[in-house]
């Protein structure tokens, strides 16, 4: 006989070995705000992890084949004659598409998300401290948001691994290895440590280098926002355990304000 929750029709977090799911109730604004600055992060802030890489791979590939990001440095440059020649117009209108969905979508799901926690809140269901599993122990504890943050801006995905999400954080962790290796991001900061200006700007691919500050932006703001929403199940959590242990002492617990 298995030891199973009883299933909700709003269900609040859920517990795996791939780490702690959970609705969220983010800043509709913000999340597509961050869909603009790289197709897919705002789906990651909403835990919508499968769209969120489906959304980042498009943004990649497509960009990269429909040529917009050289077009993009070259009208900073100037150089109209040349963006107009590097740009594939038909990948540019399905790309055009997609990003404007995936702004969209975000925006919306993240108000739909919303309502779904607050009816999430009617429902009283327990929220789960701890999962053994064979090859992981899951569980929630209270984090520093600025540790998610430091060790996101050294590595992106390393604060996603902080926080238990380890599918995202390996994932994060191979686009930021892709792009230091196309980019020569590294390879170009040394060269201008030993002075070279002329030689780093000219080993540095300025398309891959593009995606880089959206990256690491993106992953240091997840991980930030993660560790603050775990901290708040993690309240969530002890508060319904001493009202169940303790609600009917005499003891006061518990103040109005909190």
């Amino acid at each position: 006989m298995t030891n199973t929750l009883p299933q909700r029709r709003y269900p609040m977090t859920r517990m795996s070995l791939l780490g702690l799911t959970y609705t969220s109730v983010p800043r509709p604004a913000m999340v597509a705000w961050w869909s603009a600055a790289f197709p897919g992060f705002g789906h990651f802030i909403l835990n919508q992890y499968a769209r969120g890489v489906l959304l980042t791979l498009t943004e990649v590939v497509i960009n990269k084949l429909s040529g917009l990001n050289e077009a993009i440095v070259y009208t900073f440059c100037g150089r109209f004659a040349d963006a107009t020649a590097a740009v594939d117009e038909n990948l540019a209108f399905g790309y055009a598409a997609i990003y404007l969905f995936a702004i969209w979508d975000s925006y919306r799901s993240s108000k739909s998300q919303g309502r779904l926690r607050a009816l999430s809140r009617t429902e009283p269901q327990p929220i789960r401290r701890m999962l053994v599993h064979p090859l992981e122990v899951q569980y929630i504890e209270r984090k520093k948001p600025q540790t998610a943050l430091f060790y996101s801006i050294l590595f992106p995905g390393l604060g996603q691994l902080f926080n238990h999400r380890f599918c995202l954080a390996f994932y994060l962790m191979f686009l930021w290895w892709s792009f230091i290796w196309t980019s020569h991001a590294l390879s170009a900061c040394l060269e201008l440590l030993y002075g070279s200006v002329s030689r780093s700007t000219a080993m540095l691919s300025a398309h891959w280098l593009m995606f880089m500050p959206s990256v690491i932006g993106g992953a240091a703001y997840h991980a930030y926002r993660g560790t603050n929403e775990q901290n708040k199940l993690f309240r969530e959590e002890q508060r319904a355990y001493l009202e169940k242990t303790y609600g009917r002492t005499e003891i006061a617990i518990f103040t109005e304000s909190g």
